[in-house]
């Protein structure tokens, strides 16, 4: 980590691409911690007693996982040198829109709500005498567009990124015309490359599938259902399937890797029936009176679908992925992994009967733009 540390210092485009994200994450926490710092004074121990006072505490809880899995997947995309995972994490990016707009209303509904309601003993929900709205009305405005601006950067500096790794694969090679023929000329085979470029799709895809799946589960949990309270045994066997489909997940990203047939076919066909859940999920919440005048229901429509979506892509590529096994992609995925090494240079090549056009880790040279 301190390797990968350290290059990152010398390299803008990748310190500015995790700086738009981790600055994105520190001010909407501390904006949003404000906002829950001000509703735990304004409600009451009882207002948990109705969907809508779990809102504030879910979108919170939600942001946190959100912006700690973002920073962590475009980590991942550096390590990598993955420029379709950057890409994906412009995507995520622009997940957190939904859920930054749609709270607003919903809080301001949940509030003018808050007002007349009482608990079981006729006690109010929340202290009347505070005018909450006042103080987090225009927090919760600037939420949204300091989401909005983050990610029309974010595109931006993936591209610079994409640049960058470019540039890294290119002195990879050296600057010597020979030695980039000669790579040229021993690239593995095309099919190699397709089925190597949807494995990579579909593991990206299937981590995308985690970041959504929890989102779309806590919001239908806590403000739809109204938590354990008013949830019950639907509540218990939903948070039990998201540990279900977590392990699902993270077991098929391994079955991609191992080419494990048996493994893939029970993966896909779970991949199905979590895409048949969520859309019964997604329907039945928007047929249901209770459900749709509930908390945060536009939230949870919009994380529906875009679950739904991200399942439904990843099972594609999960079927695509089942067709290329054994055809040789796992020995070579293993001799031509590609590691950030931006010192290589074209003198790592030596031509001899068993020609390795792996990135080897050598001494560091003089970089050539120096």
């Amino acid at each position: 980590m301190s390797a990968i540390i350290n290059k990152i210092h010398t390299a803008p485009a990748a310190a500015a691409f995790l700086s738009i994200g981790l600055f994105q994450g520190i001010a909407v926490t501390l904006l949003m911690s404000v906002v829950l710092l001000q509703w735990q004074e304004y409600a009451r121990p009882t207002v948990i007693q109705v969907p809508r006072g779990y809102s504030i505490p879910t979108n919170f809880a939600i942001f946190i996982f959100g912006f700690i899995f973002h920073l962590l997947f475009m980590w991942d995309a550096i390590r990598l040198r993955s420029t379709a995972q950057a890409v994906l994490a412009c995507v995520i990016n622009a997940g957190f829109l939904p859920l930054a707009i749609f709270q607003r209303r919903d809080i301001k509904e949940a509030i003018e709500s808050f007002k007349t309601s009482t608990d079981s003993n006729g006690d109010h929900l929340v202290n009347t005498d505070m005018d909450i709205w006042a103080v987090i009305g225009k927090i919760l405005l600037i939420i949204p567009i300091i989401i909005a601006v983050c990610t029309l950067v974010l595109p931006i500096s993936a591209w610079y990124l994409k640049q960058y790794f470019s540039w890294q694969s290119y002195r990879n090679v050296g600057a010597d015309a020979k030695m980039r023929k000669i790579r040229i000329t021993h690239q593995p085979s095309l099919g190699w490359d397709v089925a190597n470029l949807i494995v990579k799709i579909f593991v990206m895809l299937a981590k995308m599938d985690i970041y959504f799946v929890v989102c779309f589960v806590l919001i239908f949990c806590f403000p739809v259902l109204g938590g354990i309270r008013n949830g019950g045994t639907q509540f218990i066997v939903n948070i039990a399937l998201l540990g279900v489909a977590v392990a699902v997940i993270s077991a098929s990203i391994m079955f991609s890797k191992s080419e494990n047939r048996i493994g893939m076919c029970f993966s896909i066909a779970m991949y199905l029936a979590m895409l048949g859940y969520l859309l019964y999920l997604e329907i039945a919440a928007q047929l249901d009176p209770r459900k749709r005048t509930g908390g945060s229901i536009d939230s949870f429509t919009a994380f529906g679908s875009m679950s739904i979506v991200s399942i439904f892509m990843t099972t594609i590529f999960a079927i695509l992925c089942l067709r290329n096994f054994f055809g040789g992609l796992k020995e070579h995925l293993g001799k031509h992994e590609e590691a950030w090494d931006p010192h290589g240079s074209a003198k790592d090549f030596e031509l001899g009967n068993d020609v390795n056009f792996e990135y080897k880790s050598v001494p560091a040279v003089r970089d050539l733009d120096s």
